[in-house]
């Protein structure tokens, strides 16, 4: 049980990179740029010995729900038309960021730019029956599910949260516009991504004088609204056989399911 909790640690020492493409990148869109630039504050260090019970999950943040309209497209006074994902991708491809594999979410398989570009898109056939490759749109991407770390803080006597990664998820049709299934397009180390994410903007709302929210809030305060879709458990021995109050927490949690499609690699519910 050790083993996973200084593994989890390991992970939330490691720096966060500081990237060079702040601005918002939307092609032909106008979108809210930020007047100066900031850079993301650095998270408390934890120190594994001051962890007490540790779990890993994987969350879904559903973009058809109202609260999480502003990581899809914003309905704010600014009506700005850019979406998250499109963020992200205008950021990856001028290599501000870096993608992994989809499927395997320890951040080992870093992805080439073509690769990434081949992951997002489809492969369809046109009128004339010839097979060519499709753009994905922005729109398409209803989804980001979350690689989370929640664990027991015994300095602080608090239960706390690092998000460890993000993955936009895209709706596959077929040719008919009927569903398919889900897919995962990329993950995101998310220590790698804040200094993007923080100087990416919400839209004010109507009637508000609100200062500036970032995307990096959004995450970090938890600003949005989700489902939790698997759970994986470590915890130190002498807690073993007994619920935690962090294990009662995640257990009061909305969940949701989700199976592997293999022979389409996509998901279903």
């Amino acid at each position: 049980m050790m083993r996973i909790v200084s593994t989890f640690c390991f992970v939330l020492f490691i720096t966060v990179g500081i990237t060079h493409g702040y601005s918002q990148n939307c092609d032909n869109i106008k979108v809210l740029g930020a007047k100066k630039l900031y850079l993301a504050e650095p998270l408390p260090v934890l120190e594994a010995k001051d962890v007490m019970w540790h779990r890993r999950l994987w969350r879904e943040i559903d973009l058809n729900e109202a609260a999480n309209q502003d990581l899809y497209f914003s309905k704010g006074k600014d009506k700005t038309n850019c979406s998250l994902y499109d963020v992200f991708y205008s950021n990856l491809m001028n290599g501000s960021l870096k993608a992994y594999d989809a499927l395997e979410d320890d951040f080992s398989e870093e992805l080439t730019i073509n690769q990434l570009i081949n992951s997002v898109g489809d492969s369809v056939l046109d009128d004339t029956g010839k097979l060519i490759y499709q753009n994905l749109e922005s729109r398409s991407v209803v989804k980001y599910w979350l690689k989370e770390d929640w664990f027991f803080d015994s300095k602080y006597s608090k239960i706390d949260v690092r998000i460890v990664g993000v993955c936009p998820v895209k709706i596959s049709l077929d040719k008919n516009g009927n569903m398919l299934g889900y897919k995962q397009l990329f993950w995101l180390y998310f220590p790698n991504i804040r200094n993007v994410l923080v100087n990416t903007e919400l839209p004010k709302k109507e009637h508000s004088n609100d200062l500036r929210v970032s995307f990096d809030a959004v995450f970090l305060k938890r600003l949005f609204s989700s489902y939790i879709i698997q759970k994986e458990g470590g915890q130190r021995q002498h807690v073993s056989k007994h619920k935690t109050e962090l294990d009662i927490k995640l257990e009061n949690e909305k969940t949701k399911q989700y199976s592997y499609k293999r022979e389409v690699g996509l998901w279903g519910n």
